[in-house]
C-alpha cells in the first residue's frame, strides 16, 4: 500500500506538552514554575460529598489480563473467579466488568510510539518498517481506535485517535519522511564500567576525555526528557478517560549509572521517590499500560544485565531502594502489566501481538485500605482460579492518607 499526504486531516498531527517533574540532583535540570496568585475561594461540602470525593480519589482500577496456554484472551469469568492480595492481604473486590474489546465501541486506545531520541538509525529503520507494514498490511479500519506518537528531537507529536487506516497511514509518512536518529552515541564496555565504578568525575579525572563526559550528559537529558514525556502521555490520556495500551517501539531511555545516585542526600533521594511516585500514580489513574518493543540491543541488554529485575518488577518500595533503574522502560512495562519484547525479530508481528490485549480483558476494582503515612508502598497480586492460565495486571501502587 502506498500512501500519500495532501492536507490537514483528522489526523493532523498536534504536538503534547512534555511535562519535566522528575528531579535526580546531578542527573536531572529542575524547572520551577510559579503559579500565578488567584483569589482564594472557600467551598463547603457536606460529609457525603467527602466521602465520596475521598472514595473516588481511593479506588484502585486494574486492568486484567487473563490469556490461556495459547495466548488466548479467557471468557465469561465471574468475580468470585478472582483473588486480590493487596499488601499480601486478600481484599474485597468492588467492581469486575468483561471487556469484549471487538464489542465495544471505544473500549481501548492504542497508541503507537516510535521513539526516534533513543533509537539507533539502524534500530530506528527496522522499527519504522515495522509500523509501516502493521499499517499497510490491509485496507480495512484499524480494530482499535489509534494514535501514532512521535518522540523526536525534544517533542512528542501525535495524531488524532481514529480507526481509519489510511488516515494514519498518510500522517505516519508525513512525519517520518526524512526522519534520523537522536540517539546518544554508544559507550564501549570499558568506559560504562568505569562510570558505574566513579562517575562522571572518574571519567575525567581518569583521561577518557571530554568526549566521553559529553555522551554522559546526552543520557542524563535523554532519561529526564523520556520520563517527561512519558508523563505527559500520562497527563493527556487520564484527561481522555479509559485503557490505554502505549506500544513503546524503540529500546527505551538509557540507564543511567547508579553511583551518582547513592551519593546523593536523603532529601535528594526523597524527592527522587516522591516523582517516580507521581510518575507511576498518573500512569495508574490514566490507565496506562506499556508494552515495550524493540528489536535486540546489545547495548540495553548489558545495562540491564547490571539490574535486580526480580526486585524492580514488583516496584520500588521506598527512598532506600529508589533510583535510575526504577524508571528503567522494561521496568516500567512490567509494573503497569505489559509486555518486555526487547528482541523483537518481526516488530509488525509483535505489534498485532500486543493490540490483541484489546480483544478481551477485565476492568477490576477495589478501595484503597486507610493510611495515615503519604507513599505507602502496596504490592498487589491477583490470581484467578482456573488453571493454566495467565495473568498480567499492574504489580503495585502507593496508597496516599
Amino acid at each position: 500500500m502506498n500512501w500519500s499526504y495532501s492536507g490537514p486531516s483528522a489526523t493532523e498531527p498536534r504536538e503534547w506538552r512534555v511535562r519535566s517533574r522528575i528531579l535526580i540532583a546531578a542527573f536531572v535540570v529542575t524547572i520551577t514554575s510559579i503559579a500565578a496568585a488567584q483569589e482564594p475561594t472557600l467551598k463547603t461540602r457536606t460529609k457525603e460529598q467527602r466521602d465520596r470525593a475521598y472514595l473516588e480519589s481511593h479506588r484502585v482500577t486494574m486492568n486484567v489480563q487473563v490469556n490461556d496456554a495459547d495466548g488466548r484472551a479467557v471468557q465469561n469469568l465471574a468475580a468470585e473467579d478472582f483473588v486480590v492480595f493487596d499488601n499480601h492481604r486478600p481484599r474485597e473486590i468492588g467492581a469486575l466488568h468483561e471487556i469484549d474489546g471487538q464489542g465495544m465501541y471505544d473500549a481501548t486506545e492504542i497508541l503507537i510510539l516510535l521513539d526516534a531520541v533513543n533509537s539507533t538509525a539502524q534500530e530506528l529503520d527496522a522499527e519504522r518498517q515495522g509500523i509501516f507494514k502493521y499499517l499497510a498490511q490491509s485496507k480495512g479500519p484499524l480494530p482499535y481506535r489509534t494514535s501514532f506518537v512521535l518522540w523526536f528531537n525534544g517533542h512528542l507529536k501525535v495524531t488524532a485517535a481514529t480507526t481509519d487506516r489510511n488516515a494514519v497511514g498518510r500522517a505516519f509518512v508525513k512525519m517520518t519522511k526524512d526522519l534520523h536518529s537522536n540517539a546518544c552515541a554508544p559507550l564501549n564496555g570499558s568506559v560504562a564500567q568505569t562510570m558505574e565504578g566513579g562517575g562522571v568525575g572518574a571519567l575525567g579525572q581518569s583521561g577518557i576525555g571530554d568526549r566521553v563526559v559529553s555522551i554522559a550528559q546526552c543520557q542524563e537529558v535523554h532519561f529526564r526528557d523520556s520520563i517527561a514525556a512519558l508523563d505527559g502521555i500520562a497527563a493527556q490520556q487520564k484527561n481522555i478517560g479509559g485503557r490505554t495500551i502505549l506500544i513503546w517501539v524503540g529500546p527505551g531511555w538509557p540507564l543511567l549509572p547508579d553511583v551518582e545516585f547513592q551519593r546523593l542526600s536523603p532529601k535528594a533521594k526523597q524527592s527522587f521517590f516522591d516523582e517516580t511516585v507521581n510518575l507511576l500514580r498518573d500512569l495508574r489513574e490514566a490507565q496506562v499500560t506499556i508494552d515495550a518493543l524493540s528489536p535486540r540491543d546489545v547495548t540495553r541488554e548489558t545495562e540491564m544485565a547490571r539490574v535486580d529485575m526480580a526486585a524492580l518488577d514488583a516496584g520500588t518500595a521506598s527512598p532506600q531502594y529508589a533510583g535510575p533503574a526504577s524508571l528503567a522502560q522494561q521496568v516500567l512495562a512490567r509494573q503497569t502489566g505489559g509486555r518486555v519484547l526487547n528482541e523483537s525479530n518481526d516488530v509488525t508481528a509483535d505489534l498485532s501481538s500486543c493490540i490483541r490485549d484489546a480483544d478481551g480483558y477485565y476492568i477490576l476494582t477495589f478501595d484503597m485500605t486507610r493510611t495515615t503515612a503519604p507513599h505507602e508502598f502496596h504490592p498487589v497480586e491477583v490470581k484467578v482460579n482456573r488453571p493454566d492460565v495467565q495473568v498480567r495486571t499492574m504489580t503495585a501502587y502507593y496508597a496516599e492518607p
